[in-house]
């Protein structure tokens, strides 16, 4: 097995969840997530050669803040299994490019990897997808975070008032 499973972008900042072609047959059907950061740089989660037969691949993102343009850690999971665990210093801080699309199961528009794992376009997937689900949450910091913000914010004694200066007698 292997084309797109899900891609959104493109070669100017993008991101996309395939299972690998591989070259000559060698490292093909690997799950591979990897996103473009506006064709500046290019990070890639990978994972084994897959056998026949149902498997769930599962790329989780956590952000390291809600402003635009922030990092975050991704973990590649295969049928419940971490197989990667890769941080960015940071993520795309615009929208991906208009002219772009949003696929299933193939990629209609210009590729996301350039020279590691580059694929010709439709690259259709030649397995069956059974289930895609995208879980989006609001960004919630770590507990540690919330503490510390909630330390900062203690109860403290009021300043002295200024004192009032009497007016200038002429």
């Amino acid at each position: 097995m292997e084309g797109m499973i899900v891609t959104e972008g493109g070669r100017f900042g993008g991101y996309c969840l395939f299972l690998s072609k591989g070259v000559a047959g060698i490292r093909s059907g690997k799950p591979v997530f990897l996103y473009n950061l506006v064709n500046l740089k290019r990070t890639t989660w990978s994972g084994p050669e897959l056998g026949a037969g149902k498997h769930t691949i599962v790329f989780d993102f956590k952000c390291d803040g809600p402003e635009l343009g922030k990092g975050g850690t991704g973990v590649l999971y295969v049928d419940g299994k971490e197989v990667d665990r890769k941080s960015m210093e940071h993520t795309t801080p615009i929208t991906f490019a208009e002219d772009e699309s949003f696929d299933v199961g193939q990629d209609t528009r210009t590729g996301v990897a350039m020279i590691e794992y580059r694929y010709d376009v439709p690259f259709k997937f030649t397995g069956n997808i059974d289930k895609l689900t995208f879980s989006l949450k609001p960004f919630t910091p770590a507990p540690e975070a919330t503490l510390k913000a909630k330390s900062e914010l203690a109860p403290m004694e009021a300043p002295e008032p200024d004192p009032i200066e009497e007016p200038e007698k002429r």
